[in-house]
């Protein structure tokens, strides 16, 4: 045989144990969870997809506190949570199975509040947006606030002297339970504030809206609001969040993004779902993020990440 012969039938057999080693990888995963992760899990999974195309990854984007539940029920492989799964979650899930679920971190983001951007607001601090969304003010309000004039006596706009409209996300979403227990201090909503199960349509509201503020996931703002500075107190410096402020803990708002998967303890995870978390902390998986608004872990916890993957 000819080095060339030799070197061409080389080639065909690592072009083809490469094909193998890629179609090794098959079969279908189901994602039930956050819906602020949805489209992110979407991309993911398209980009995964790519080099494993015997793998199937059907993403179902219900809200967070339908992880848990899907995962308990044998429904779900994988149940991403724009917050950490709760104490009676984590209950539930070894009542039924006798150890804990396994978690991963995998973005950062941040729960934005806006406005209308003819409101001339620039800043609120929590105790202010507690006043605005609370029943109970457990952030140390003196009095409700129902109007934007109550808030700032120099806002004397005609469109901002109704009621403000407040607007956030349905009790589903881990979006609202996290603002509920960060922004609200643990606290109840008001009846009167508006819930949409998505955040798309929190933008959109405030956006044809100048008497109303909402909150939503970091990446679905647009430039249709306007994004206020939140400060901890009056005396604290107000931040806006970008990469800086959400991956330093800085902004008050600031969270983590996180995957769920049922993993027996002392046994490998099996190889699908494996290399789908896989790629996900990959470099690739990780650039992924900033197209859709969310912000990539830093090196030291993408090491960690890996290194906890069984």
């Amino acid at each position: 045989m000819s080095i060339a012969m030799h070197a061409l039938c080389l080639a065909l057999a690592l072009t083809t144990n490469a094909a193998s080693a890629v179609d090794s990888i098959g079969g279908t995963l189901t994602s039930v969870g956050s819906d602020t992760a949805s489209a992110l899990m979407t991309h993911w999974a398209a980009g995964f997809q790519a080099s494993h195309p015997a793998a199937r990854i059907q993403v179902q984007g219900s809200g967070s506190a339908s992880a848990p539940i899907a995962l308990i029920e044998g429904a779900a492989d994988l149940g991403p949570m724009s917050r950490p799964m709760n104490a009676s979650e984590q209950a539930a899930f070894r009542e039924r199975f006798g150890y804990e679920p396994t978690g991963f971190v995998v973005a950062h983001d941040a729960i934005a509040v806006f406005v209308h951007p003819d409101n001339p607001r620039a800043r609120i601090t929590l105790a202010e947006i507690d006043a605005i969304y609370s029943s109970t003010r457990s952030c140390g309000g003196v009095r409700p606030i129902h109007r934007w004039g109550e808030l700032d006596a120099s806002i004397r706009a005609p469109a901002l002297q109704s009621p403000i409209l407040a607007t956030g996300r349905d009790s589903g979403s881990g979006t609202h339970e996290l603002f509920r227990e960060t922004a609200l201090c643990g606290g109840r909503y008001r009846a009167e504030v508006i819930a949409w199960p998505g955040n798309g349509a929190v933008v959109a509201t405030v956006a044809r809206n100048p008497e109303a503020i909402g909150y939503a996931g970091l990446g679905y703002v647009n430039g249709l609001v306007k994004t206020l500075a939140v400060a901890r107190d009056a005396a604290d410096a107000a931040t806006t969040p970008d990469a800086q402020t959400v991956a330093s803990g800085r902004y008050p708002l600031a969270r983590a993004i996180h995957v769920y998967v049922n993993q027996r303890p002392q046994q490998p995870l099996a190889p699908l779902p494996r290399a789908f978390i896989a790629y996900i902390l990959s470099d690739e998986g990780q650039q992924l993020l900033r197209h859709e608004g969310f912000l990539p872990l830093e090196a030291d916890e993408v090491r960690e990440q890996r290194a906890s993957l069984p």
